[in-house]
């Protein structure tokens, strides 16, 4: 009577746990700053400057990393200060010197943002400078762009989910034993794509800050993430050689994208300003591919771990 041999997948469990703890452990010390290069996330509604009234050469203030702050070049040979409102009781605002530049997120601006959705799908704003003795107005607007269609979204998501696991099942039908070389193929290349978008993912939100050195930015965003990839890859490597661990690790790694990592950042699927370098509908279809096909991995890997591959099986 053929029997499995099991004792092999040992050290994977073990991987596998350790895997998860550090990332729920991680999880819980870091919280969702994680997620995003320098703490962006996605919004209904983006600021613009529309410009300085009365103009003052060498001064410039424009929205940065789509939104999220403003910058101010101070090349107007006095000292710029930006103040508060009349009657305000704003505090801790920038002040530039000659030369100087400053990024800082204005609380007024966060307080439109904040607001609902005007019918006319924009509201003004201002912020008063003191450049040396005189008093001039950053004037800009709120704007809310139309949202995306997020049932496509949801939708390509499902698929993403669907497809992997269906490939595995037919690709193990009318097999009494082993995974075969199309199983293997579907949950390795699964996995490799789950990775390889949440790498592109990660990648592009980390050119969007523009302050801070690109490595600790692209660390920062992936968090624990630099845990997830070397365990599926090593995971889909195992898995085209037949080893029956290398489905574990697949698995450990789709859970740890799929439902530790991604689900912070499917709020871009409901929001128009996605910060992303390479357009927000490019990063809602890698937060699908990240979230969807992780799970569809997650699926994929348990019908192959039901099944012991061709090569763990052996006669008493």
């Amino acid at each position: 009577m053929p029997v499995v041999r099991t004792g092999e997948w040992s050290w994977a469990r073990w991987v596998a746990v350790c895997a998860l703890l550090v990332g729920l452990g991680w999880l819980g010390g870091a919280g969702q700053a994680w997620a995003h290069a320098a703490g962006l996330t996605s919004s209904t509604s983006e600021p613009v400057v529309l410009g300085i009234v009365p103009a003052v050469p060498g001064l410039d203030v424009r929205a940065v990393e789509f939104g999220a702050r403003l910058s101010l070049v101070n090349d107007t040979g006095e000292r710029v200060t930006v103040q508060p409102l009349p009657g305000s009781a704003l505090s801790a605002l920038p002040v530039v010197d000659p030369g100087g530049r400053t990024l800082w997120a204005d609380p007024r601006i966060v307080a439109a943002g904040a607001g609902d959705r005007p019918p006319e799908g924009r509201a003004d704003w201002e912020i008063p400078l003191r450049v040396g003795a005189s008093t001039v107005n950053v004037v800009g607007e709120q704007r809310w762009p139309p949202p995306p269609d997020a049932g496509t979204w949801w939708l390509l998501t499902g698929l993403a989910v669907v497809l992997p696991t269906a490939l595995a099942a037919l690709a193990c039908r009318g097999r009494p034993v082993g995974w075969g070389p199309a199983a293997r193929v579907v949950l390795a290349g699964s996995t490799v794509a789950v990775i390889a978008a949440h790498v592109v993912h990660v990648y592009g939100s980390s050119l969007v800050p523009v302050e801070g050195t690109f490595i600790w930015l692209f660390l920062g965003a992936a968090g624990f993430a630099v845990l997830a990839w070397p365990i599926g890859l090593t995971g889909a490597y195992a898995v085209a050689r037949g080893h029956p661990a290398g489905a574990l690790l697949c698995l450990v790694a789709g859970a740890l994208i799929a439902v530790i990592i991604s689900p912070a950042d499917m709020f871009s699927f409901h929001d128009a300003v996605v910060p992303y370098a390479w357009g927000a509908d490019l990063d809602r279809f890698l937060i699908a591919v990240n979230v969807g096909g992780g799970l569809g991995v997650i699926a994929a890997a348990t019908v192959l771990m039901r099944r012991a591959p061709a090569g763990a099986v052996g006669g008493e």
